[in-house]
């Protein structure tokens, strides 16, 4: 069976998974048939979601309805005077790919080339190969190291272990010089294999010292919950959910509620989604035994997805923080919260994505992403091109002119007045909504 997962939107971030079904296909003799398998491919990959065994020889491929195709390409091939314009071969076989794909209409089924559909595994598994900071380029075109990634839910990363700091200036890298490239081009050089090395040239304007440090690349885990306590109510900010959004929102959770709080803030603005698996499991953390989402395929095939007893919080008082850019997974956890009574929702009505896509890495790196199933809510609310309407809807922007957070406190005043204190903080330092930034060394 495939593995199911909600695909990113509204922002495509190049979304999604740790584990995806592969297709092998066969090598045949001319590139005439390596085209067709291409064609084949993703035919095949919408013929399997309905347990089809796939038959080449009685197929499409060989049909006379596919045989303009093969027209057009011998008439391309034989006559089109500037041949030194025309793509390479792949190049022609991943636009009729693409273009067979646009033309169903889904904007997520959808093909992806192999680079940017690597560049999607490593956002969604969580982890990329590299140091483990991020970096910008200041105003003399230097690239220098904003931050290093810490966070006591993740490995230590080799920056932090190398010793790196704030403000560190890159001068080279392996012995090229840096400074006036492009950042792109600099985090290519950076970045590379687990358990290679690297070495930067380093200018310390603070010990107005340069010196070269080998680091051996790793595995660097994003960060992708941010927490922070306002008196005693806990704020959680769950960014995506990747493959690590379980772990390291239970790991902060775990250290939260060490703290005793009150009620907690789960703050689902802007996430564009994930695997539907880290869905459930958020979700179980906070719901005791009973449904979470159903999922019903084209066959009408219905799966109850559920939740168990016993998880860390599923007692304390919950408000959720949604907004437009709260897609897919974030719409199965709110639609379970709120349609089980369980937590309240404030902000605006969400982007409304529910429907669940199988993910095919194929031969060459490539993915195929094929829309398999539709979800519902556990009281049976249609989700896709309708999201879910929060209970407490705030029509005003997000920040003031000052930056302050408006949805944010508006769920503090919900849980001053639902859940009272003798003593009610009067002031906060709100989180920036943009404080997760792209990591060094990660293409986003």
């Amino acid at each position: 069976m495939n593995n199911p997962e909600l695909n990113f939107s509204p922002n495509e971030l190049t979304e999604h998974e740790s584990t995806r079904a592969e297709k092998n296909p066969t090598s045949l003799s001319s590139f005439q048939f390596i085209t067709i398998l291409f064609a084949l491919i993703v035919t095949a990959g919408l013929g399997f979601i309905g347990g089809i065994v796939y038959d080449r020889q009685n197929s499409i491929a060989y049909s006379e309805e596919f045989e303009v195709f093969w027209e057009v390409w011998d008439h391309i091939e034989e006559d089109y005077y500037f041949q030194e314009q025309l793509p390479a071969p792949k190049e022609r076989v991943y636009g009729s790919i693409e273009g067979f794909i646009n033309t169903i209409g889904d904007v997520n089924t959808r093909f992806l080339r192999p680079e940017p559909a690597e560049n999607n595994r490593e956002v969604i598994n969580g982890r990329f190969g590299g140091i483990g900071a991020s970096v910008s380029i200041n105003e003399d075109g230097e690239p220098f190291i904003v931050d290093i990634i810490r966070d006591s839910c993740i490995k230590k990363t080799p920056a932090d272990e190398a010793g790196l700091q704030s403000g560190d200036i890159i001068r080279a890298v392996d012995g090229e010089e840096v400074v006036g490239l492009s950042l792109e081009t600099i985090v290519d050089m950076v970045r590379g294999e687990e358990g290679t090395d690297v070495v930067l040239t380093i200018y310390r304007p603070s010990d107005d010292e340069t010196f070269d440090v080998r680091i051996q690349r790793a595995a660097v885990e994003s960060i992708t919950v941010l927490d922070e306590l306002y008196g005693d109510v806990g704020y959680l900010r769950l960014t995506l959910f990747n493959a690590l959004a379980t772990f390291q929102l239970k790991c902060k959770l775990e250290a939260m509620l060490d703290t005793n709080p009150r009620a907690i803030i789960l703050d689902l603005r802007g996430n564009p989604g994930g695997f539907l698996n880290e869905a459930l499991t958020v979700a179980d953390l906070f719901l005791d035994q009973g449904v979470v989402v159903i999922q019903r395929d084209r066959k009408g095939n219905e799966e109850i997805l559920t939740s168990d007893n016993g998880d860390i919080a599923e007692d304390i008082p919950l408000v959720v923080l949604v907004d437009e850019g709260s897609a897919s997974a974030s719409e199965v956890v709110g639609g379970a919260l709120q349609d089980r009574g369980r937590a309240v929702l404030i902000g605006q009505t969400t982007f409304g994505k529910g429907s669940v896509q199988y993910v095919y890495e194929l031969s060459d790196g490539s993915e195929l992403r094929v829309t398999a199933a539709a979800w519902y809510t556990p009281k049976n609310r249609r989700i896709e091109g309708i999201g879910l309407e929060p209970d407490i809807p705030l029509t005003s922007e997000q920040f003031d002119a000052e930056g302050n957070d408006l949805f944010l406190q508006a769920a503090l005043d919900f849980i001053d007045v639902h859940f009272p204190i003798e003593q009610v903080p009067s002031a906060y330092q709100p989180l920036p909504f943009n404080q997760y930034t792209n990591t060094l060394i990660a293409k986003r």
